[in-house]
């Protein structure tokens, strides 16, 4: 009897937990369980968070990066950092600390493992040079590479984002108000223009014009389409012509813009494969059908002799 027990209070105990395993991968798989579950962690937390304490690994790259001749950094720098979504006030400093430990450690490592792996390197002098070289703009290839990232992902998303505008402010918001909405809303599809909106709402609340929050905006993002819908906004705002209007046209051309860029990357994409075709694809196929061929023709010429 006991032993039954025990059987149905275990078998019990695996439905049940098979069960709430099966509900929470139905709920994850739903679409609008997933959307209500993301509005509700957009709306439990700060839209831009800036005060969180650093760790202390990066407080160490920063003192390490304090003994750069350009420590104190340039516009331009700070500028090429926030437009790749970093936006501290010691970022310069840990960007310069991890360009001085990745032409420490990369040459170092790389030794390591040569003299680890019985393979000493000739010419180690020289190799390492060469890979301190490299991996002091290592950091620098990675911000240009987020710079990038983040650049197609405000593009992608910025003309559904207008629509969203267009759609707020004819239902009678006002510019800051369908900011705080849109940023809310696009998060789903773009983080970064989210964060970008909700800082310019948040400089507009602390008492910056809006103009200057705009060309702020524009100034960190670094996107085209971005600096002519600023001059838009600030345009339509000196004229007071509707804003309605001039964001639905606007949008209208961005959305034919984006259109036009597909077109060109697909035409480029036959470009872009004649070097995989003719020298990856083509030998191999070559080598696939005339392979056999040859191998005949030679057994048939030393045969005959």
């Amino acid at each position: 009897m006991l032993l039954i027990v025990m059987s149905v209070l275990i078998f019990a105990a695996v439905s049940i937990g098979a069960f709430a395993v099966w509900q929470t991968s139905v709920a994850e798989r739903d679409p609008v369980s997933l959307r209500l579950r993301e509005l509700r962690a957009t709306h439990s937390q700060s839209s831009v968070t800036f005060g969180r304490r650093p760790p202390a690994l990066l407080k160490v790259i920063a003192q390490i990066g304090g003994f750069m001749p350009a420590a104190d950094g340039t516009n331009a720098m700070r500028t090429g950092l926030v437009r790749a979504g970093y936006r501290r006030q010691d970022a310069p400093l840990i960007f310069l600390g991890s360009k001085v430990i990745c032409a420490v450690v990369v040459p170092i490592a790389t030794v390591a493992v040569g003299y680890a792996m019985a393979r000493p390197m000739a010419n180690t002098v020289g190799l390492s040079l060469f890979l301190g070289f490299l991996g002091f703009y290592l950091p620098t290839l990675f911000i240009a590479i987020r710079q990038r990232q983040r650049h197609d992902e405000i593009l992608a998303s910025l003309p559904d984002a207008l629509d969203l505008m267009v759609v707020c402010v004819e239902a009678g918001l006002g510019m800051a108000a369908a900011l705080q909405r849109v940023g809310v809303e696009i998060r789903l599809a773009s983080r970064a223009l989210s964060d970008e909106l909700a800082l310019v709402n948040q400089e507009m609340q602390t008492g910056v014009s809006r103009t200057d929050a705009l060309r702020n905006l524009a100034e960190r993002t670094g996107v085209e389409d971005i600096y002519a819908l600023v001059a838009m906004l600030i345009q339509t705002d000196r004229l007071g012509t509707s804003v309605a209007q001039s964001l639905r046209a606007h949008a209208d051309s961005m959305r034919t813009r984006r259109r036009q860029r597909a077109e060109q990357l697909a035409r480029k994409a036959s470009i872009k494969l004649a070097f995989p075709l003719v020298f990856l694809i083509f030998p191999a196929l070559l080598l696939v059908i005339l392979g056999p061929a040859g191998i005949q023709l030679l057994k048939a010429l030393v045969a005959d002799k």
